[in-house]
């Protein structure tokens, strides 16, 4: 009977967000009474999200405060800052405002007592005690008592952040399971002759949420929800199933930043490119952080002997073991079959263009993305252009082909038409010098990137030469004033 939360919105409007490398970057942001959302593109507001990377539940919200006159604010959720920034001050005074009316509306509603008194008859007769519905749900069938040992004799895993006993739902059995949480993976073990035997491993990506489930019975139990499955847990008391929540999270929100800021390196993205890469995140989230990153080989014994695609057991005494270049990670021999490409991150900050061995997995991601323009080199490696003269030229034809551009966008001749088809959907060579995709990479290492620019700029440039209208939007020199018409990409004879 309640109302619709979701109906209507409070506000609309732009707003720059900080990401974890300083970077100052806008977003179009939706005020829901129970969310904040940030989207890129502000005509279709697609959400980019990788399990719910831009969007903030107002009933985890801490603190609000404005921190500077310029208009910079900042939102607390769950310990983890959210630095947003408004053209104006009183334009994030409404922003704050207009959330604090959000949290007044929806907090008194989700915050009253669960647990309700239950009334019997004066007498102690035959009269029952009236239950509400609510506590009804807290009734659980086989809800197991304070007899269980949460005891663990065990050394905890090495990568290990949180390691304790927790019992799981299975079959509506409660089982004692020892769980594992480290930066990448939360493991459960079973334990059988006192040795503790991987039953599961989910990666930190399949993560979606964990929250508290008081239908269970009580606070000590939550809920774990994955891209595959909800595992029902029951942790010894509430503190410890808080503490776990807490822990998850953290870790939940460190792996997204990491894949957010990689995933928001190459700028802004059109429509197309976010629904791509949306798509590519759910199933691949993970890959993002090494598309720009060169990866740290972690060791078989931090990876428990298990393939990193399927789970299999791998090792010395189970199945060869293949390291895999794009993600430091190892895998079996089904999920690496040892095809070679370039590694994105080694060419853009070693210049090493030598091809290595990865897994299906990263070919596949490598393949998705191969024409989507997300490495800034102005952002990841700057210095990549003063020492490698390869890369110098490529820059030089780059900021030509961006000037010629410009010419050949504002001819009615249809030039640009022809240019477009030549270019093969690469319409960002237009647009900035320093964005790369993977196809582009490649073809730089193969040597043909360069051949394929140069073919560019003499279409582009005789067309402008030939052209009436381009001519005439060329320049004299305001100097010594000749009739030499000059224009701004001949960097040879022109100085701007």
């Amino acid at each position: 009977g309640l109302s619709n939360p979701f109906r209507g919105l409070l506000k609309l409007g732009s707003l720059e967000r900080r990401g974890a490398m300083g970077i100052w970057k806008e977003f179009s942001c939706e005020l829901s009474p129970l969310e904040l959302r940030l989207f890129l593109d502000h005509e279709d507001r697609i959400c980019v999200e990788s399990y719910s990377l831009l969007r903030y539940s107002l009933l985890r919200c801490e603190s609000l405060a404005l921190t500077h006159s310029d208009g910079r604010f900042e939102l607390v959720f769950l310990g983890k800052k959210l630095y947003l920034r408004a053209p104006s001050r009183d334009e994030a005074e409404d922003w704050l405002d207009r959330i604090r009316e959000a949290l007044q509306k929806c907090r008194p509603q989700l915050e009253e007592e669960e647990w309700e008194t239950l009334e019997c008859a004066e007498d102690g007769g035959e009269g029952q005690p009236v239950q509400s519905d609510s506590a009804a749900l807290l009734q659980y069938s086989d809800v197991p008592g304070n007899s269980l040992d949460w005891t663990s004799a065990h050394e905890p895993e090495l990568d290990a952040i949180k390691e304790a006993v927790l019992y799981m739902d299975v079959d509506k059995t409660w089982v004692p399971f020892i769980f594992s949480l480290s930066l990448e993976t939360l493991k459960c073990f079973k334990v059988r002759s006192n040795d503790k035997i991987l039953s599961n491993s989910y990666g930190i990506e399949t993560i979606q949420d964990i929250l508290p489930d008081t239908s269970l019975g009580g606070p000590a139990f939550f809920k774990v929800i994955t891209s595959k499955a909800v595992l029902k847990l029951q942790a010894e008391n509430a503190a410890e199933a808080a503490s776990w929540r807490e822990l998850v999270r953290g870790v939940l929100m460190s792996y997204l930043e990491s894949a957010e800021e990689a995933l928001t390196l190459g700028g802004t993205l059109d429509g197309h490119s976010q629904v791509v890469l949306k798509n590519i995140v759910k199933e691949n989230g993970f890959l993002l952080q090494y598309l720009v990153a060169i990866p740290m080989e972690k060791g078989l014994d931090l990876q428990s002997f298990i393939c990193a695609g399927c789970s299999r057991q791998i090792g010395f005494s189970f199945a060869k073991p293949k390291l895999c270049a794009f993600s430091g990670l190892y895998y079996c021999d089904s999920c690496h079959r040892d095809e070679e490409t370039v590694i994105p991150s080694r060419l853009i900050h070693n210049w090493d263009l030598t091809k290595r061995g990865v897994c299906r997995q990263a070919l596949k991601f490598l393949t998705q993305i191969r024409n989507q323009p997300l490495i800034d080199l102005k952002l990841v490696n700057e210095s990549l252009y003063d020492h490698v003269e390869r890369m110098r030229r490529i820059h030089r034809s780059r900021e030509q082909l961006k000037l010629l551009g410009d010419y050949l966008i504002m001819c009615r001749s249809g030039a640009l038409k022809e240019l477009s088809k030549r270019l093969d959907h690469r319409h960002y060579l237009l647009e900035c010098p320093h964005k790369y995709s993977v196809a582009d990479l490649r073809q730089i290492a193969d040597g043909v990137f360069e051949t394929f620019l140069q073919s560019l700029l003499q279409f582009a440039s005789h067309h402008v030469y030939s052209c009436d209208l381009c001519t005439q939007r060329g320049f004299i020199c305001q100097i010594c004033n000749s009739s030499d018409i000059i224009f701004p990409f001949e960097f040879d004879t022109t100085t701007r």
